[in-house]
């Protein structure tokens, strides 16, 4: 498994303004969120897919980090989290837990997207995969015919 970018060890709930499935927000100290070209520094890009895995358990869901903006988090190995990733991780807001922060890749998101809790962004990646697999059957059997 990759190494992780960091461990947080202090989990905080997010406001409700950021919380709810769809927005799928994890919140980190603002010195772990850097630019374009701090990639390669271990920094997070704005909006970047992170799995959040509870090291403990091993239990994962996969989140956006942005910085802390109005959020008071002070601590750089703390994050904030809605409930939905509590529950997905198995633990409790403002619960003492060592949570490893990861990149993900691009399966990963492709999966989390495939078992999106929303139906509506569940259905368009169904809909969009399943146009995908026909749409190269389609040009297979166009190819085929020609030859």
């Amino acid at each position: 498994m990759a190494k992780a970018l960091f461990v947080a060890n202090t989990v905080l709930r997010l406001p409700a303004r950021d919380a709810g499935v769809v927005s799928s927000i994890v919140r980190v100290h603002s010195s772990r969120i850097g630019s374009v070209s701090s990639r390669k520094g271990g920094k997070l890009e704005r909006r970047e897919p992170v799995r959040i895995v509870n090291e403990e358990t091993g239990a994962h869901t996969l989140r956006f980090a942005i910085g802390s903006g109005s959020m008071d988090i002070r601590s750089p190995t703390a994050i904030a989290a809605d409930y939905d990733a509590f529950d997905a991780l198995g633990i409790s807001p403002g619960a003492e837990a060592q949570i490893g922060v990861y990149r993900a890749g691009y399966i990963s998101v492709l999966e989390y997207y495939l078992k999106h809790p929303d139906w509506g962004l569940r259905l368009a990646t169904h809909m969009g995969a399943g146009g995908l697999v026909f749409g190269i059957i389609g040009a297979a059997l166009g190819i085929a015919s020609v030859l």
